[in-house]
């Protein structure tokens, strides 16, 4: 039992340690919202050979209700380079064309699409820029959400580098939701934010520098009408941003249900040996129940001194399963009441991350985090009614039970996978050996429990010392 307990608190350790070894990785840079104004029309026109210098640029874009949008961009040049090009309209459209549909710069920075190039044509020293992008948005739940700000997950950023750049939406609709507010990074100065009135949005920025304003946050425009209610516009967001997830889901936390898996096939021997062998259950919960109150009261001093624990769940879920088995062992005695005890250590992880998070953030911020940390732990909590559902599918030779409990382990995994990768970002792909590294220490960790519940059950069976005993 020295060693089982030795073990469990080596491993508790370990995996309080593993979020923090995540090396350090170098950002995506940020792109400029306007391939065709201000620096990144100069690259284009040096390209051929033209030394143009843009005092002033805009972006006028008008979104149409099929999703597609015009944009017209004005280039206030200096006289030598006006000069040339109104002399060769030829080099113009091809320059203008270029910056147009191969620029660096919006739209499809991060994915494909196609931009249909209109006219040019240069007034006095002003060059207009005419251009058709077929698809600028998307319409879900009835809300159209223009994406040109958006980078996918990527978040590398924006660069303002025109000196207006405005957004129009359709006729007879509003901007209804609020593009501010998602503009939150800590190194964004406040005059990136847009100004929206009604159907516009409108950012101001700087054509002449070419690393000027920017931003680093990933921005939807939702157009709708003035009735739009605030849920179907959040239904709308959801949904546009749900393929990053799924993506993330796919990547990050497929591979690391099926080295679940694998790892549940140890765990099933395991728990099969506690049934055969001969130890002590009540031994056995009390050193759990022993690991996770050292493991709370650890989380709550460390909580208090350096910030938040990111083991508090684990002790909990030990501390309130060892003491169930200990206390009221029948508990354990079915899968229904083991998953009842499961539903109890969830809601004890949420009890103490609540009482930890509370002491240093206001409610509205803490509730999410203790949501995300219940499913997290959802693993462990039902590794119990996983080692007793398998010990009672062998002895009774059902295999239909096996598999069930295999699914509901696996699927308790890819709950918790699924709340921990991103939402609307893409991580770095060095996140997977969290998510398998997660994998690794939930079969780990779960192992006692479920030995534990094992053990449990096989005391009650015909010839025990607890056989006829009520609890």
């Amino acid at each position: 039992m020295k060693r089982i307990a030795l073990l469990t608190a080596l491993l508790i350790a370990l995996s309080a340690l593993l979020p923090t070894v995540t090396p350090a990785v170098a950002s995506p840079q940020p792109d400029p919202v306007c391939g065709a104004c201000g620096s990144s029309f100069e690259e284009i026109a040096e390209n051929h050979g033209v030394a143009v210098n843009v005092t002033h640029s805009t972006a006028t874009v008008q979104i149409h209700e099929n999703g597609s949008a015009t944009w017209i961009v004005t280039n206030r040049v200096n006289e030598s380079a006006a000069s040339r090009l109104s002399q060769n309209s030829d080099l113009l459209n091809r320059i203008a064309r270029e910056a147009a549909a191969e620029g660096w710069g919006l739209p499809h920075v991060y994915e494909e699409g196609g931009v249909t190039f209109q006219t040019a044509s240069i007034d006095d020293r002003t060059i207009r820029i005419q251009f058709q992008d077929s698809d600028a948005g998307t319409r879900h739940a009835g809300v159209l959400v223009v994406d040109y700000l958006h980078s996918e997950g990527v978040r590398g950023g924006w660069i303002l580098n025109a000196d207006r750049f405005t957004l129009h939406g359709p006729p007879g609709t509003d901007v209804v939701n609020n593009p501010r507010s998602a503009i939150i990074d800590e190194y964004t100065s406040a005059d990136v934010a847009p100004e929206v009135t009604a159907g516009n949005a409108t950012w101001r920025g700087a054509a002449t520098h070419e690393y000027g304003a920017a931003f680093y946050d990933d921005v939807y425009i939702a157009y709708g009408g003035p009735e739009t209610s605030s849920l179907r516009v959040d239904a709308a967001l959801t949904i546009a941003t749900g393929p990053i997830w799924l993506d993330n889901v796919q990547a990050f936390v497929l591979p690391a249900v099926v080295i679940y898996g694998l790892l549940l096939a140890g765990v099933t021997v395991g728990a099969r040996w506690a049934a055969d062998v001969s130890l002590d259950a009540n031994r056995v919960a009390a050193v759990i129940a022993g690991i996770g109150l050292v493991t709370v009261l650890a989380a709550v001093l460390t909580t208090l001194q350096t910030g938040p624990s990111s083991f508090a769940g684990l002790g909990a879920i030990y501390l309130v399963t060892g003491g169930i088995a200990l206390l009221r062992p029948r508990s354990l005695r079915s899968v229904r009441g083991a998953l009842t005890v499961a539903v109890s250590s969830v809601l004890a992880v949420g009890v103490i991350l609540l009482g930890l998070g509370l002491g240093t953030r206001p409610f509205e911020y803490v509730a999410p985090s203790v949501l995300r940390g219940m499913v997290f732990h959802l693993p462990l909590a039902v590794a119990p009614a996983f080692g007793l559902a398998v010990v009672r599918a062998t002895e009774h030779g059902n295999r239909r039970s096996t598999v069930r409990a295999f699914v509901g382990a696996l699927a308790s995994l890819a709950l918790a996978g699924m709340v921990f990768v991103p939402f609307d970002s893409r991580p770095w792909g060095l996140i997977l050996f969290l998510t398998v590294g997660g994998a690794i220490l939930a079969a780990l960790l779960g192992l006692p429990l479920a030995v534990l519940a094992a053990r449990r059950w096989a005391n009650t069976q015909p010839g025990s010392e607890e056989t006829g005993h009520a609890p």
